[in-house]
């Protein structure tokens, strides 16, 4: 506040003269005649003005974009659903899909019914960005399990997904590898993943009945394809 008041006070003694004091018409004349002659910011905003009223007609003189020069926004509609039954044509799997998370010791639950596959369900839904898991029994050493013959699929076969809400989603295999249990590269089997995934796991060797498990892995990869809404 203080050097506000010593700035007013400046500008309050610039404009004030002494009474009978000749500058003071000689002040008042000088302003006269500069307020007659245009100053050059006020030339200078005129110019401004103008060029600006000129670019304004120019914006709208110009022809708008034609449609084949326009870019296509593409929004990724990939929402993902919750499984609840899988087929898989090429070795007769038609089964059921239980939501199944960890278990105490950190591995993946699996069902209770050799014939029962599982999802999954802290990891990504079925056809979302990413990397969403589906496991079965190969046996139970004695009679085979739903994905028994899971280790024959081939690129190219077909792996249909349906939905709770009658969703159909169609992925296709690509590539299987066989891990040890042990070794297996849980970041890209589970992890995320631009592209729709579905990664198929089952069990492969003796069973270790110290261990309480076989010594590894099967994991089938495939990709989504097609969807549909019935």
């Amino acid at each position: 506040m203080r050097y506000l008041l010593i700035i007013m006070l400046f500008v309050l003694a610039a404009c004030g003269s002494p009474a009978g004091d000749d500058s003071a018409e000689d002040s008042v004349a000088s302003e006269a005649t500069t307020s007659e002659e245009p100053s050059e910011e006020a030339e200078v905003t005129k110019e401004t003005t103008e060029e600006s009223e000129t670019e304004t007609n120019e914006d709208e003189t110009k022809e708008p974009i034609p449609p084949e020069e326009r870019v296509e926004i593409i929004k990724d509609e990939r929402a993902g659903i919750i499984p609840e039954r899988i087929e898989v044509p090429s070795i007769d799997v038609d089964a059921s899909v239980k939501h199944l998370g960890l278990l105490d010791n950190g591995e993946m639950a699996v069902p209770e019914s050799l014939h029962d596959t599982s999802w999954y369900e802290p990891g990504y839904k079925v056809g979302a960005p990413g990397n969403s898991v589906i496991a079965g029994h190969v046996d139970d050493t004695v009679n085979p399990g739903v994905f028994k013959q899971l280790h024959t699929l081939e690129p190219g076969d077909e792996v249909i997904v349906y939905g709770e809400s009658g969703e159909q989603l169609t992925f296709e295999v690509y590539d299987k590898q066989l891990f040890d249990a042990d070794e297996a590269p849980v970041e890209k089997i589970f992890g995320y993943s631009q592209r729709s995934l579905l990664n198929l796991i089952t069990c492969e060797g003796p069973y270790d009945y110290d261990v309480g498990g076989t010594p590894n892995r099967w994991v089938v990869y495939t990709e989504l394809v097609n969807s549909e809404e019935s």
